[in-house]
């Protein structure tokens, strides 16, 4: 079944079928118990036991489902560079950093003229570095 979709199908096929197993490898890590604790957010999954089982069970038989096309559309697996996410990642914070400066908090009303002092220097130094760690990548 090689020969079945054409080389632009076949991509469009498995770009969709690796997002879809990503979310769904990373919906079984939290569903396992897997916490984010960050200072800003915590992320957990709130399910009864019942729930988590259920949810598992069906992420377990969708994961079989993308693993059989796979074979029959003869899709493999490839490497990914988690640089590359870290990079996208952190550029897409810069730009958002950029959007929280003093000047820009305008755009959703007057600004106390204290806040550049106390908002915008570690706001750069956090765009500065989120541009050098993706540099690094």
């Amino acid at each position: 079944m090689d020969d079945l979709l054409n080389t632009s199908q076949k991509f469009s096929v498995f770009v969709t079928l690796r997002a879809s197993e990503e979310r769904l490898r990373q919906a079984d890590a939290w569903l396992q118990g897997k916490e984010e604790h960050g200072r800003l957010y915590h992320r957990a999954v709130k399910l009864s036991p019942e729930q988590r089982a259920l949810a598992r069970q069906q992420i377990a038989e969708a994961l079989s489902v993308i693993d059989d096309l796979a074979h029959k559309l003869a899709l493999e697996a490839a490497d990914d560079d988690a640089g590359a996410h870290i990079r996208a990642g952190l550029s897409e914070s810069w730009a958002n950093l950029c959007d929280i400066r003093s000047e820009k908090l305008r755009r959703y009303g007057a600004v106390r003229p204290e806040v550049s002092a106390v908002l915008d220097e570690p706001v750069e130094q956090l765009a500065q570095l989120a541009l050098a760690i993706a540099a690094l990548m």
